[in-house]
């Protein structure tokens, strides 16, 4: 699930938590001497909406959307509202927003958050109307425009590149974490050098899977062109292959060695750095992660 509320885009977890709208209708009640009150329609009141979203950093930078929306909510300004699958709702204010950190990481990132959203209906002045936001003519996807013009016109080609290059990113997270389990398990049997030797096997086998990918990553990234993000994400994969390089290097010469050693130490570390460096990405991968949803539209 993918929208926007004003300049902020969110991604959710498949879509929002809860989403209510409220219509009503005024009207005056006249007394009357006998009977029931007669009534005289006035006007129809505001609509308003009420939604949750549930954000994780998979998916997108939580911190980013919840300090963009209480941006909007304090500037007290109409902001639209569009949803991914390109339809513009209209412009509300934001009345209130409601914050819950459910986790957060060893640096104090937060990882997961609930948000809370109370929208009202804004109309303004109805001989200038606030125009729609981003509409494209057409069955290209509104939010299309959110690309660069540089890259508009080869979007298919990009988007298939921004999948490929975070589907690599995120299974080289979860390679190296497994790989740090494997290695962590192999400390604690020291005194079983046989088995030490086969995790740190096993942990080889996936750290070379994962520079396979990584090393890879250069030829889809070249299509990014300027999108936001790309160069960091390029900047950060990189690095993260030269350390998972030199870690698994390390492995193979102590797992050659056949005796236990320093080495796993040694590759521990290596592997640490590498996350780290993916960590650092991790924003320019939940900003590319954004452009995904548009793909379906094209």
């Amino acid at each position: 699930m993918y929208a926007m509320l004003g300049d902020v885009r969110f991604e959710t977890l498949q879509s929002f938590a809860s989403l209510e709208a409220q219509h009503s209708a005024k009207f005056a009640k006249h007394e009357v001497l006998k009977g029931r009150p007669r009534l005289q329609a006035l006007e129809n009141d505001l609509t308003t909406l009420r939604f949750g979203l549930k954000l994780h950093w998979m998916l997108g930078n939580p911190d980013t959307a919840y300090k963009g929306l209480l941006t909007a909510l304090e500037a007290q300004q109409a902001v639209s509202l569009v949803y991914g699958s390109g339809r513009f709702v209209g412009w509300f204010v934001i009345e209130s927003l409601t914050e819950r950190t459910l986790i957060q990481d060893s640096k104090g990132r937060t990882a997961a958050r609930e948000l809370d959203v109370e929208l009202t209906e804004f109309v303004g002045d109805p001989n200038n109307p606030l125009p729609t936001p981003a509409i494209m003519s057409g069955k290209q996807n509104p939010l299309l425009s959110l690309l660069p013009e540089s890259v508009q016109a080869q979007a298919a080609d990009v988007m298939q590149a921004v999948e490929a290059g975070v589907k690599v990113y995120r299974a080289a997270e979860s390679g190296i974490d497994e790989m740090q389990s494997l290695i962590q398990a192999a400390r604690d049997i020291r005194n079983d050098p046989a088995a030490l030797l086969n995790m740190a096997g096993d942990a080889l086998n996936i750290g070379s899977g994962v520079l396979g990918r990584l090393n890879g990553l250069p030829e889809v990234t070249a299509l990014l062109g300027n999108l936001d993000g790309a160069a960091q994400f390029t900047a950060q994969s990189a690095q993260a292959a030269q350390q998972l390089s030199s870690g698994v290097a390390v492995l193979r010469q102590g797992i050659e060695s056949g005796s236990e050693g320093t080495w796993l130490d040694t590759a521990a570390d290596g592997l640490t750095s590498a996350l780290d460096s993916l960590h650092n990405g991790a924003a320019a991968a939940q900003t590319l992660t954004a452009f995904l949803a548009t793909r379906r539209d094209l």
